[in-house]
């Protein structure tokens, strides 16, 4: 259960944590709400700063985020879990390029962590707490050089679709533990509707996520269908003087349909 949480926040995380309107603003608070069959089970806060200009441009410049991801309703009850995310670095024509990444998950009295140290040379440095086969082979093997984090990620999806117009992209990703691309595909426009408590509804594009696995998967969770195939990503220019940012992110596995929804902006 806590792989399964852990990954369904990565996603989210990965695509729903937002962007301030300057690195040098206050920064503002984006909150969202995780369902499980219409329950709400998760939430995350995010505050980041990125290097954008006038009319919600994306430029060049560092890049931080911050954000947390707890556990809500009848499941906090059952299952308290409490993930915090860290990241920086640095923003090139609208690619990230991270300098170090941390995450802490604690479930009871069990805590997790992970540090990920990007050297220039596209070499990964990596910490488990408590050290993990999965990191360890990772280390061994190399299988985290050239890629970024998960929370680097949302950062160059945002700046991606900023600049170029386009969800459109490719990524190589490492969180600490599993290796694996992500392909973002646009694949229309529509509405975003009201659903329970939406902050926005109203235009928006809709782009495809689809995950490759490569390694530091558990197997029998493939075989059960715990991994979401793909997740839909709504994008939407939802908050004055910031560039589009994801809305609403649907994704499906065995245990059903898994929606995020943005609900609160401060």
């Amino acid at each position: 259960m806590a792989w399964i949480l852990g990954r369904v926040a990565g996603l989210g995380l990965a695509l729903a944590a937002l962007p301030v309107a300057s690195a040098t603003a206050k920064p503002v608070t984006l909150t969202y709400l995780g369902y499980l069959a219409g329950f709400p089970v998760l939430q995350m806060s995010a505050q980041a700063d990125l290097p954008v200009g006038a009319g919600g441009a994306v430029g060049d410049g560092v890049y931080g985020l911050n954000a947390s991801i707890v556990t809500q309703g009848s499941l906090a009850t059952l299952y308290p879990y409490r993930m915090t995310v860290s990241a920086n670095g640095r923003m090139a024509a609208a690619q990230a390029k991270p300098t170090q990444f941390h995450s802490e998950g604690q479930i009871m009295s069990k805590t997790e962590s992970v540090t990920l140290t990007y050297r220039q040379n596209g070499k990964v440095d990596i910490k488990a707490v408590p050290l993990t086969r999965q990191a360890q082979q990772a280390a061994a093997e190399g299988t985290a050089n050239g890629t970024i984090d998960p929370a680097s990620l949302v950062l160059a999806v945002i700046a991606n679709y900023a600049q170029k117009d386009t969800c459109t992209a490719r990524y190589q990703l490492f969180d600490g533990v599993r290796r694996y691309d992500l392909s973002v595909t646009e694949v229309g426009n529509g509405n975003v509707q009201m659903y329970k408590r939406s902050y926005y509804q109203g235009p928006a594009t809709a782009c495809q996520a689809t995950p490759q696995l490569i390694q530091g998967f558990s197997q029998m969770a493939v075989q059960s269908q715990l991994y979401p195939e793909s997740a839909k990503i709504w994008i939407a220019n939802a908050v004055p003087g910031m560039p589009a940012v994801p809305v609403r992110i649907y994704t499906q596995n065995a245990l059903g349909e898994m929606v995020f929804d943005l609900i609160g902006v401060q």
